[in-house]
């Protein structure tokens, strides 16, 4: 099954997306993490077909996830 990761430091934004998004969990899993470095835990533990994420975060930010990424 694919697998969507969404990343985001706001959790209330996370929970929203994440519920929003079940009517599809025929079609994909949806995974969340609220940094980067939390974002690529998940990379690194699992296969993931496309990464959602915010650009503005603490500790990590989503430049330096799409840097790690490439």
């Amino acid at each position: 099954m694919k697998q969507v990761l969404i990343v985001d430091d706001e959790e209330s934004f996370l929970l929203t997306l994440s519920t929003g998004l079940e009517s599809y969990a025929d079609q994909f899993r949806v995974v969340t993490a609220q940094d980067g470095r939390a974002a690529i835990a998940v990379l690194e533990d699992r296969h993931v077909d496309l990464v959602v994420t915010d650009l503005r975060m603490p500790t990590m930010d989503g430049f330096e996830l799409m840097a790690y990424m490439a």
